[in-house]
């Protein structure tokens, strides 16, 4: 019984073994190219990659964010926000977002919504500490926009319809 026991397992193992031992054509680097023709008709529309403007138009509120970054927007937008968070200033900072917002992971869709949260929920000791401590020098754009502070609580903004807005506070 003890050698069945044995012989499954070495086959088990062995089986196992043999699919790690399997190269893809990616690992090996090796292209299995083989010729293709192509025929186009008059009236086929060829396939082709998204257009030059669609790819603008994904990409636009980014490119607005590092246009704002090069002119120095982003850096005082940024300071707008530290003397909002450090005065306590609910007005400053509400005029300073973009509704719908997201407000620690739930959707405020207005002002009043926002106003509503209330200056506990919004100046949070932490969240006031770390925002005073971010140097707005070194700030830098992602495709989510600029995030003040390295991870939770932290204040996000970017270019909404060409202007610096907050969309998210965390």
């Amino acid at each position: 019984m003890k050698k069945w026991k044995i012989l499954l397992l070495v086959g088990a193992m062995v089986l196992g073994c043999a699919g790690c031992g399997e190269q893809k054509q990616e690992e090996t680097g090796a292209v299995d190219a083989k010729p293709v023709d192509v025929v186009q008709t008059e009236d086929a529309e060829p396939e082709s990659a998204p257009t030059e403007s669609e790819t603008e138009e994904k990409n636009d509120n980014f490119e607005d964010l590092e246009e704002k970054g090069a002119e120095g927007d982003t850096a005082a937008f940024a300071e707008q926000i530290q003397t909002a968070m450090a005065a306590k200033d609910m007005d400053a900072i509400a005029g300073l977002c973009s509704y719908p917002l997201a407000v620690n992971g739930e959707a405020v869709e207005s002002e009043e919504a926002f106003m509503a949260l209330g200056a506990d929920t919004i100046f949070t000791d932490e969240r006031c500490a770390v925002i005073a401590a971010v140097d707005v020098s070194t700030l830098e754009e992602t495709m989510a926009g600029v995030i003040m502070g390295d991870a939770t609580p932290n204040i996000i903004f970017q270019s909404v319809d060409g202007e610096l807005r907050v969309t998210g506070i965390n």
